[in-house]
């Protein structure tokens, strides 16, 4: 009975030693600590830049390519036909509701006209629309009134239409639904400008992703509120870092703007970056609205590099304090932390700077010149600088040079209708693309320049005029021949002055005559 016993025991203990070697063991967290800058950083793996087509100009700078061929390569005259029939058809539609104004069709040759008097407002700033038809006044001009008159102008401002007016009507019956479409009064125009954004110029290998804000009034869904009295469009835009150019852009549309689960701001991007059409190697540069460590290691698996500021809080962004940088940490202090392609950096300058990125190792040696005030003096020292924090300092300036030669000669005017609103900034980033394409191709002309030339061209008119008289040519002069003969000298060559007779409605007599216009 002992020896059953004891053998019953010894088989129980081998039965159970079997089990456990066969249950699932839990996995240890990952746990990782910050290091510093002294510890070697080494970049896994370095993509391998394959753009699908030759970067730069997708045109031939052997051929001739004014201001005006350039800008019609976004704005076809295809497009600006298929403006003209809906803007005629909601001008036909406001009649018909009882507007009282004179409507004649417009043309694609008068819509090109109203074009470049927009941008020619954007150039010369006046307080408002009218003053640029005033001719009563010290600052009056007088090119306007030579490319159409004011009503005319304003006429069309009323009833610039990118949609059908019957069309929208049946989009707007489906309001509440999956089938309608919040962009449909833009979409026609918008389609055709980002084709040709992508088709006429292949990016550099550094992108930014940033965000453009639209001033308007519209629907609070399709808009961020910004101010108590302002709303603003927003604009998410893929630029070229090293001259501005804008790739792509995606218009927000409220919360569920993208097909994603993800998140906008991951849905944004993604929406931006298409490797078929840019290729791969890339890299993408963006602000902390967007940088997620999902988007990052996604990105990277699409052979996508990229770099961002990013937000503590952030789901999956480093929680761990071992080690980590406190609040008195001497400035140019470095803590990293590595997890397969994607590298965390903080870095100490007046605050906490946080960068990721799939691209950089985290300390390569750089260092930035950075002004300090010691003993109520301003001296220059040196400090060590992360790699990412330098690139991205660097590249994301390409969104700022955009929106600046945006806002250069932006042709933004008061309207109700957000639709118009948008069509203005159509116009911007057609006539900026227009002008960064000639910059590659030429490069001679500046942008001032460049916009008179496109305005002149725009309008029919000639930049190689013949030049008008200056104003030391309109001299008073005598009306004739001087005389000895103290007789005459009163009345001889005495003429009405054509000014009193104009502006005060007298027949007075001067001896004087304008020497340019040969009038008294």
């Amino acid at each position: 009975g002992w020896y059953t016993s004891m053998f019953t025991f010894a088989c129980s203990i081998y039965r159970c030693e079997n089990d456990s070697d066969q249950m699932p063991v839990a996995k240890k967290a990952k746990t990782l600590s910050w290091k510093a800058e002294t510890e070697v950083d080494r970049v896994p793996q370095t993509l391998r830049f394959l753009p699908a087509r030759e970067p730069g100009p997708q045109l031939s700078p052997a051929d001739s390519h004014s201001p005006l061929s350039l800008f019609k390569l976004f704005f076809t005259e295809s497009a600006v036909e298929n403006l003209c029939h809906n803007t005629n058809a909601q001008a036909a539609r406001a009649i018909a509701k009882g507007r009282k104004y004179k409507w004649t069709d417009v043309g694609v040759d008068e819509l090109y006209r109203y074009i470049g008097l927009i941008f020619y407002m954007a150039t010369v700033k006046m307080s408002s629309i009218a003053d640029y038809w005033r001719q009563d006044n010290l600052f009056s001009l007088p090119f306007p009134a030579t490319v159409m008159s004011r009503d005319r102008y304003r006429t069309i401002s009323w009833n610039v239409h990118l949609s059908h007016p019957d069309a929208d009507k049946e989009n707007d019956r489906k309001r509440g639904t999956a089938e309608h479409d919040r962009l449909f009064r833009i979409k026609p125009l918008m389609d055709t400008i980002r084709l040709a954004c992508k088709s006429f110029y292949h990016p550099r290998r550094n992108l930014a992703v940033n965000e453009r804000l639209v001033a308007c009034r519209a629907n609070r869904a399709m808009t961020q509120f910004i101010t108590v009295k302002q709303t603003k469009f927003k604009f998410f835009v893929l630029s070229d870092s090293s001259n501005g150019y804008t790739v792509d852009f995606s218009v927000y549309t409220g919360k569920n703007s993208f097909p994603t689960d993800r998140g906008l701001s991951y849905g944004a991007v993604m929406s931006l970056l298409d490797n078929k059409g840019l290729g791969s190697g890339y890299h993408v540069y963006m602000d902390d609205f967007y940088t997620s460590p999902k988007l990052l290691t996604d990105l990277f698996a699409m052979k996508f590099g990229a770099c961002g500021t990013y937000r503590d809080h952030r789901k999956d962004f480093p929680k761990t304090t071992a080690n980590s940088l406190t609040k008195n940490s001497s400035r140019g202090s470095i803590r990293w932390i590595r997890d397969g392609p994607l590298v965390c950096v903080k870095w100490m300058d007046t605050q906490v700077v946080s960068v990721c990125s799939t691209i950089h190792a985290a300390y390569t040696g750089e260092r930035v010149q950075k002004r300090v005030k010691e003993q109520d003096t301003w001296k220059t020292k040196s400090f060590p600088c992360p790699a990412p924090v330098s690139a991205y300092n660097q590249h994301m300036g390409g969104v700022d040079l955009s929106d600046q030669l945006l806002q250069y000669y932006a042709a933004q005017h008061k309207t109700m209708k957000w639709y118009r609103k948008i069509f203005l900034h159509f116009l911007d980033i057609a006539a900026t693309n227009a002008f960064i394409l000639h910059k590659e191709l030429y490069g001679n002309l500046s942008h001032s320049q460049f916009m008179e030339e496109l305005i002149a061209e725009l309008c029919g008119m000639s930049q190689k005029a013949a030049p008008k008289q200056t104003s030391t040519d309109h001299v008073p002069v005598p009306g004739a021949e001087l005389t000895s003969d103290v007789r005459r000298i009163a009345t001889v060559g005495r003429r009405i002055c054509v000014h009193c007779k104009a502006v005060r409605g007298k027949k007075q007599q001067t001896p004087w005559k304008c020497h340019a216009c040969n009038v008294h």
